[in-house]
């Protein structure tokens, strides 16, 4: 009688212990873990990897346009170094610093105006005539053009500019030591202008003419060191002349 109790009893208990077993598999956890590990939506991972791929564009563009304003760059130095070569060439005839100038190129050409600049132009107007003025090979009209900039704009944003001019004029008259004056008040009051390598080269240049090769070596040596136009041009003339 007692063991048909207790198989009556088993019985009776099997449903209930087949939805325990039930339950406890169907637990994201596992039967005996104590750590929760929630899913993350869809929609979640969605945003994330949009966020992501939209960066990687970003940066791809940002890359690009880096490569691009790296050449536009190269090419303007080019340029530069062209337009600089070009009025160095101008200003000397052609000539070489062992050959004589030609007597015509200093003479200024035949000017039909008389350039007058108003007492309230702008410091780039009077510079821009000056300038001018240097292009036609007026000198002498360029070096009174270029003086009157200085005077009304002693330390204005050309006046580095202007001091250079006036040295390459100078030089180009052989007067050395008013060009060495003008290259080497630029460089002292101006040491941060652009102009002051191109200075240099110069000032080196006629140190050597002036027969102080010493100083023109040791210039145009620390200028040769550097990585401007104006270095490479001391490196030919150091490689040329010593």
């Amino acid at each position: 009688m007692l063991k048909n109790l207790i198989a009556v009893a088993l019985i009776a208990a099997a449903p209930v212990l087949q939805a325990q077993v039930r339950v406890v598999e169907s637990s994201p956890q596992g039967f005996g873990s104590g750590v929760a590990q929630p899913d993350l939506p869809a929609s979640a991972e969605s945003d994330v990897y949009s966020q992501i791929r939209a960066l990687q564009e970003e940066v791809a563009i940002l890359r690009g346009l880096l490569e691009e304003q790296q050449y536009q760059l190269k090419q303007l130095k080019q340029l530069q170094l062209d337009n600089y070569m070009d009025i160095d060439r101008r200003l000397s005839g052609g000539a070489t610093s062992t050959a004589p100038a030609r007597v015509e190129s200093t003479k200024p050409l035949p000017t039909t105006e008389t350039h007058v600049i108003a007492d309230s132009a702008s410091e780039a107007d009077v510079y821009k005539a000056a300038y001018d003025l240097l292009n036609l090979k007026d000198f002498d009209g360029a070096v009174a053009a270029f003086k009157d900039h200085l005077t009304r704009f002693p330390g204005g944003n050309f006046a580095s500019n202007s001091h250079y001019w006036l040295g390459k004029v100078a030089m180009l008259k052989k007067d050395y030591p008013q060009a060495k004056t003008w290259f080497t008040e630029l460089i002292a009051n101006f040491p941060a202008a652009a102009k002051v390598p191109d200075a240099q080269l110069d000032l080196g240049k006629v140190y050597f003419l002036m027969g102080e090769k010493a100083k023109a070596k040791s210039l145009l040596t620390e200028l040769a060191s550097g990585n401007t136009d104006a270095s490479r041009l001391a490196q030919k003339f150091l490689s040329d002349n010593f």
